[in-house]
C-alpha cells in the first residue's frame, strides 16, 4: 500500500449522482429526460472547471446512488477537502451555473 496526494485534496470532490441521469429521471420523468436530451453534469462541470483553470484542485466525478432522490433532479455532493460536505438536488440544467457558483464557492479551488 502506497499513500498518494492528489491535487484535490487542495480544494475537493464534486460527486454528481450517475443513477439520476442514466437511470431515475428517464423512467420517472420522461418529459424532463426530454430537455435534458443528452446533456451530461459531470461531464459539463468538468469541462467548465477545465476552462477557468480550477480543474486537478476541484475534480467532478461520477457516484453511484447516494440515496437522495428527488424527482427530475440530480444529486450532487460539494465535499471540501476539510469541513462538511453540501448535498444538493439540482435541476441540472437550468440551475448548473448556481451549482457552478456553488462548488467555487465551497471549494475555493
Amino acid at each position: 500500500m502506497q499513500n498518494v496526494t492528489p491535487k484535490w485534496l487542495q480544494s475537493g470532490l464534486v460527486l454528481v449522482c450517475e443513477r439520476c441521469f442514466k437511470e431515475r429521471i428517464p423512467e420517472e420523468d420522461p418529459d424532463v429526460a426530454a430537455r435534458i436530451g443528452d446533456f451530461h453534469l459531470r461531464n459539463w462541470l468538468k469541462e467548465r472547471l477545465k476552462a477557468d483553470g480550477r480543474w486537478g484542485a476541484i475534480r467532478a466525478i461520477s457516484t453511484s446512488c447516494m440515496d437522495v432522490c428527488a424527482r427530475g433532479r440530480v444529486t450532487v455532493c460539494i465535499q471540501p477537502h476539510q469541513g462538511e460536505p453540501t448535498v444538493l438536488v439540482v435541476d441540472p440544467v437550468a440551475e448548473r451555473e448556481a451549482l457552478y457558483d456553488a462548488i467555487v464557492e465551497k471549494l475555493r479551488g
